[in-house]
């Protein structure tokens, strides 16, 4: 790991019959999402794509350990994933995989919710300060910072993808989408620090509706 620093179903009739109440109660709805999210898949597998994820569930902590950036990057003294949450990044690794999806860079943020999304996802990943909790940063830097991620989004021109391990104040703040924990904004650079977000990726697309 390096770290960079800013500067740049039911069978049979009854569940015919379940299946066709809820396609009656929303069912169309769920449909479309899932296509949505199947496109934006398919659009990962071509590359060229950033994706903001927000880190995967972590474990309760009081607020004071929650926003805390241990100096030495310990994580017992920080607040960690979950069992579900490192479940849930290992998921992750399994569907990229499965899809064929290439990560070219991945990058994270330096607290350990986030390292360890990365490295459960991903195996290889640098951090970088600026993709930290905005809380954490130092005072009157946060806005360069989101310009600094808003940079490196619309800049990038790599042939697989470019993964932003982050929170979600930051990912609000640079896409303004409020995600849960575990799900990927899929955004499509255009250059000169502007992008264009595709869509969302939930965490239930990748773990717990088939587990």
């Amino acid at each position: 790991m390096k770290s960079l620093m800013s500067g740049r179903p039911f069978p049979g009739r009854l569940g015919s019959l379940l299946v066709a109440g809820l396609i009656g109660l929303g069912g169309p709805a769920v449909a479309q999402a899932a296509a949505d999210e199947e496109t934006l898949w398919e659009a990962l597998g071509k590359g060229g794509k950033v994706v903001m994820m927000r880190h995967t569930e972590s474990a309760e902590a009081d607020p004071e350990v929650s926003m805390h950036l241990s100096p030495e990057r310990d994580c017992g003294e920080e607040q960690e994933l979950s069992e579900a949450g490192k479940a849930q990044a290992e998921a992750l690794r399994g569907a990229l995989e499965d899809r064929g999806i290439r990560a070219d860079e991945v990058l994270s943020s330096e607290l350990c919710r986030a390292r360890q999304t990365a490295e459960r996802a991903f195996g290889e990943f640098e951090t970088w300060d600026a993709l930290n909790l905005l809380q954490t940063m130092p005072e009157g830097e946060q806005d360069w910072l989101m310009e600094d991620v808003r940079d490196r989004i619309g800049g990038f021109d790599g042939e697989g993808n470019l993964f932003l391990i982050s929170h979600r104040g930051n990912i609000n703040t640079v896409v303004f989408e409020n995600v849960e924990p575990g799900s990927l904004v899929v955004v499509r650079p255009e250059g000169f620090g502007s992008h264009e977000v595709l869509g969302e990726i939930p965490l239930e697309a990748y773990y717990g509706a088939g587990d």
